[in-house]
């Protein structure tokens, strides 16, 4: 009898780690499996073995606020002489673009399946901008101190990726660094370099930051503690991708789990 109550168990555990492997495989089936360059999009950072759940509660924050900022729809909705019918019209009407709009948002963010723990990614498309994106989504955060997230840490933004080449990163970086620092009438910047490397061996940081802040140039000036703009760089697999932010220390480096405890804090204290 005990036997058999034993065997049973083993066999139930045995479908469930089953059931859990084919949840996983289906869960994943439709993302895409690597960073390719040329690509923007958004990492994040999570706890260990909730990368599903982040995932799925980071497309929700990114649709939602994707529908916010912005408007998707160029139909005009036209008047009419009948206030009647025009009211029928034009709810009938907001339906419909109320229904395209969020359809169109749900197919702005792609995740992709990185095989990194701890580590997501999720590839954008156009008008999403990432740190603009991502610049809201925290200030949002900081303004209301409403926690929209369990699982989610840091996000990251990344404006556009390259192959991990001293050539290619130079490439990169007078694409992304061009409209911030060598714009027409362009004002003069204190700026910094983070870089972040994840099973990355081909450059290493000093390399990356001598590559950068040279490619940033004068008249802009290196300044680690009070900078206006910061140059982040994020090294993953063979793939590296830039982007420039502001208030990032204000904003709590990104870290939405940080933003929404020291909220908390704040209330607390007043």
């Amino acid at each position: 009898m005990g036997e058999k109550s034993g065997q049973k168990r083993k066999n139930n555990h045995g479908a469930r780690q089953s059931t859990d492997k084919a949840k996983k495989i289906r869960y994943w089936k439709s993302a895409a499996s690597t960073i390719h360059p040329g690509v923007a999009g958004i990492f994040a950072t999570c706890g260990r073995h909730y990368e599903k759940q982040c995932t799925q509660e980071l497309l929700d924050l990114f649709n939602e606020e994707a529908e916010k900022q912005y408007d998707f729809s160029k139909e005009v909705i036209e008047e009419s002489s009948d206030d009647n019918e025009n009211d029928d019209i034009e709810a009938s009407i907001n339906k419909e673009l109320e229904s395209l709009q969020k359809s169109k948002a749900r197919k702005l963010f792609t995740p992709v399946n990185i095989d990194c723990e701890c580590v997501l990614f999720f590839r954008t498309k156009k008008p999403i901008d990432p740190p603009d994106f991502v610049h809201k989504i925290c200030e949002n955060a900081l303004r209301s101190g409403t926690k929209t997230t369990r699982h989610t840490l840091r996000l990251s933004p990344v404006s556009l990726t390259a192959s991990a080449t001293e050539e290619d990163l130079k490439n990169l970086a007078e694409k992304v660094l061009a409209p911030h620092f060598h714009a027409q009438n362009q004002p003069t910047y204190k700026f910094a370099i983070r870089t972040t490397i994840r099973n990355h061996t081909t450059l290493n940081r000093d390399q990356i930051i001598q590559l950068l802040a040279s490619a940033v140039g004068p008249p802009h000036k290196v300044d680690l503690k009070d900078y206006d703009r910061l140059v982040h760089v994020e090294c993953f697999k063979n793939i590296v991708g830039i982007s420039v932010v502001r208030d990032f220390e204000t904003l709590k480096r990104f870290n939405l789990q940080q933003i929404f405890e020291s909220k908390a804090n704040q209330i607390e204290n007043e």
